[in-house]
């Protein structure tokens, strides 16, 4: 009796601690570590997990709290988001380039952006879960960055999909596809400039 409130309660912290924004903030304040020689790594990992994570999500939510999304969020599904994210994304890139900053955040930067697009391009045919995409992609970009540390990401795209089956976010299939097209997609992308900046 007492199981199944305490399951829910854990898978929910779990989901809530392994977001897409806290995930992705992690990849984005590692990669400026994975290059040797980059000045003040820390503030470029921080710079960018604030305009590529938390800026469009504080929009969003602040425009949705006040009730100027409530049609628009239920219409557009994820645009003001993605719009929100593409030109913060961008601007991010030009000031690693303009400023001769980390290659490699760069690298982790397209591959959320490359991902992204495709959970929102396959989402009519082959609808997939962005949080497990995301799990996906850092079970392949943190060992990518940071070498056998980075093998630590392993359990906790398990924890998270645990989570995301015992919230019934998505069939075992839609969860393991997202994860699998996520690991692809993010994972594929970032390793590739990865190898071109090296």
């Amino acid at each position: 009796m007492t199981t199944a409130p305490f399951r829910r309660h854990a898978a929910r912290t779990i989901a809530a601690v392994l977001s897409p924004a806290v995930v992705w903030a992690a990849l984005l304040l590692a990669a400026p570590f994975a290059g040797p020689g980059t000045q003040y790594p820390l503030a470029w990992g921080a710079g960018a997990a604030l305009l590529v994570c938390a800026v469009p999500w504080a929009i969003v939510t602040g425009l949705d709290r006040r009730a100027d999304l409530r049609r628009g969020l239920g219409r557009l599904r994820a645009g003001p988001t993605m719009v929100c994210t593409g030109v913060l994304m961008y601007g991010t890139l030009r000031v690693i380039r303009w400023w001769h900053g980390p290659l490699a955040l760069a690298a982790v930067i397209l591959g959320i952006f490359a991902g992204y697009a495709a959970v929102l391009l396959a989402r009519r045919k082959w609808p997939l879960y962005w949080p497990a995409a995301t799990l996906g992609a850092a079970a392949v970009i943190m060992p990518l960055l940071l070498g056998l540390p980075g093998l630590l990401a392993l359990p906790l795209l398990l924890a998270g999909l645990w989570a995301a089956a015992a919230l019934k976010r998505g069939t075992a299939a839609r969860l393991s596809g997202s994860a699998l097209a996520g690991a692809v997609v993010c994972g594929g992308i970032c390793a590739v400039l990865l190898q071109a900046v090296r």
